[in-house]
């Protein structure tokens, strides 16, 4: 925008001192001006075309981070549940171990009630 003032005021001042000059600078003032016009065109032109890389790169780069963050979500899915899944395992083989114990423990004690019975002279009925 700071470009296309000064541009502007440039030819503003030349289009001025016009009036004052001979044929020949006159016509020097009008190529002059010309050339300021175009080449003001051509630096309007290569900023619109930077512009619109920048506006494609930053939309890419917007694409990238979202399929990342995307494929950050599914690993982070998948490790939960392969954790639920080993937390439910280890339950089930505890539940497992526990009533394997807890028979054993009761099989033990029978024995253990059997044995002080038949030592004291009693009935082994109520082991």
């Amino acid at each position: 925008m700071l470009l296309k003032n000064k541009l502007m005021m440039a030819m503003l001042a030349a289009t001025i001192t016009l009036a004052g000059c001979s044929e020949g600078q006159k016509e020097s003032a009008e190529e002059m001006k010309t050339e300021a016009a175009q080449k003001s065109e051509e630096m309007l032109e290569a900023g619109k075309e930077k512009a619109e890389e920048l506006k494609d790169d930053a939309a890419d780069a917007l694409d990238d981070a979202s399929d990342k963050a995307e494929e950050l979500k599914d690993d982070a899915a998948d490790a939960l549940d392969t954790a639920k899944d080993k937390a439910n395992d280890a339950m089930e083989a505890t539940k497992k171990e526990a009533e394997a114990a807890k028979v054993a423990a009761a099989a033990k004690l029978k024995e253990a009630c059997i044995a002080a019975k038949k030592k004291l002279g009693q009935s082994t009925e109520g082991c």
